[in-house]
């Protein structure tokens, strides 16, 4: 089902780019100007699921910019009013399933310094030893895998590994993640 819908999308992707040869490949934008094609079929799948939420969104009412190449948009307004509109919440609700992760290729991760990937590891380390033995070690790059066994429950153990453990990564502060922001 996923390959037929990746070479499905390609296939699109192909004939919205036209057939003219001093044109450069386009993608079909949610509204807007179109824009620079990406250059792999994952990115280009990505692109247009990006591309359905939008419109999806819309169809809410929510005002939303057109995904560019690399499917980045944004909510129009103040965010902090607007995650507090029912509107919003419900078109997240509606449209929510549409938006899928991330392509690998897409994610703009700044390089951890061997500190921070030791630091990375001895806070995964802490939060095991504390109450939340599904908690992934780092990768080699210092970042957690995306898809795993860990999703941060917000149970009790959990909380409480956190508040133990976060100051690991955080120069020696401890936050409270009760009242974190987000």
């Amino acid at each position: 089902m996923k390959i037929t819908r990746i070479v499905a999308v390609a296939a699109l992707v192909a004939a919205l780019a036209g057939c003219g040869k001093d044109e450069e490949p386009k993608v079909a934008s949610a509204g807007g100007t179109p824009t620079i094609a990406p250059t792999s079929d994952v990115v280009g799948a990505y692109v247009e699921a990006v591309r359905v939420y939008v419109t999806c969104l819309r169809a809410e009412g929510l005002k939303v910019t057109d995904p560019d190449a690399k499917g980045r948009f944004t909510f129009e307004g103040d965010l902090r009013k607007l995650k507090a509109d029912p509107k919003f919440r419900a078109g997240q609700q509606k449209c929510g399933g549409l938006l899928p992760p991330v392509p690998e290729e897409l994610q703009e991760r700044p390089v951890m310094t061997a500190e921070e990937i030791e630091n990375a590891r001895k806070y995964a380390k802490c939060m095991r030893d504390n109450g939340v033995p599904e908690f992934p070690d780092p990768g080699p790059d210092g970042y957690y895998p995306e898809n795993g066994p860990y999703s941060g429950s917000g149970s009790d153990a959990d909380l409480r590994a956190q508040v133990i453990c976060s100051p690991i990564i955080n120069g020696g502060v401890r936050i409270d993640p009760s009242k974190a922001q987000g």
